[in-house]
């Protein structure tokens, strides 16, 4: 296995509603840095749709007969690399949607598809009216080691990350498109749950102006399990490079074994009524 798997994050503004569009200008973007040789490409969280949309239903597609899937998987097997297909709204076989992330592998199959379990309701976003919540935590094994799942709201629920580390996680995606003005609770929450799980963290979030009320952040980054930023990309659209050094991960879940050290059985919390 390849200790050093190399990986792009691609930082896009999407187009509200115009599908075509943001699949080409992923296809570019993921295209022009094919010189790296990526291992993993992530892309943000509804990148052929993005957020300022009516009725992201209307945007929705089958998994994986429609045109984000099929372009996605057609990319893995040309360039020769595993994809987290950042997520888009899945139409499901009995009506329903979800927030879907699939992973490609470099046959350009799909190998894992994880449904956002944690929906944002909050200043008008009201996503749970337009797509129904997950109900698992996924992990998948890749060429590359072990790759948890994760979508843009999710970060704040740190059991979810500390769940995908008991199941082997060595690196977790976070694909999201969170806005202004929450820069620190961005940069802080992905931090943390590099360090308290001594993870790679790849986090790739949309940019850019979406409405008069909404801009979304950018600031993608691969953070290594000390919390160090060792890529990132600003405000505007890019793509972020790195490296993933899982031999130091090891080395340092090895030395600073602090994950052997959770006690569950401590945690149930006795209410003292002693004055």
């Amino acid at each position: 296995m390849n200790t050093k798997p190399r990986v792009i994050g691609v930082q896009i503004r999407p187009e509200p509603g115009n599908k075509k569009v943001n699949l080409e200008k992923a296809r570019n973007f993921i295209e022009q840095y094919a010189w790296f040789k990526p291992d993993l490409v992530v892309l943000p969280e509804v990148f052929n749709s993005g957020v300022d949309h009516n009725d992201l239903c209307a945007l929705a597609e089958h998994i994986p007969d429609g045109p984000t899937t099929g372009l996605m998987m057609e990319l893995a097997k040309k360039l020769n690399t595993n994809i987290v297909a950042g997520s888009y709204v899945e139409k499901k076989p009995g009506g329903d949607c979800k927030n879907t992330s699939i992973v490609i592998d470099r046959q350009g199959e799909i190998i894992a598809r994880y449904e956002k379990v944690h929906l944002f309701n909050y200043h008008g976003s009201e996503e749970s009216k337009f797509v129904t919540e997950g109900s698992k935590a996924v992990l998948v094994e890749t060429d590359i080691g072990k790759i948890g799942l994760s979508i843009c709201f999710d970060v704040r629920f740190p059991e979810l990350y500390r769940a995908l580390t008991f199941a082997g996680a060595e690196i977790i995606t976070n694909v999201a498109a969170f806005p202004y003005p929450k820069l620190d609770h961005w940069v802080t929450l992905n931090k943390a749950r590099a360090i308290e799980n001594l993870a790679y963290v790849v986090t790739v979030n949309q940019c850019g102006r979406v409405n008069i009320k909404r801009q979304n952040l950018g600031m993608s980054m691969v953070i290594n399990p000390w919390g160090e930023v060792v890529a990132s990309v600003g405000g505007e659209e890019g793509v972020m490079m790195a490296e993933i050094d899982l031999e130091m991960l090891r080395r340092t879940r090895q030395e600073f074994s602090v994950l052997e050290d959770i006690r569950p059985h401590a945690y149930q919390v006795e209410i003292s009524k002693d004055r």
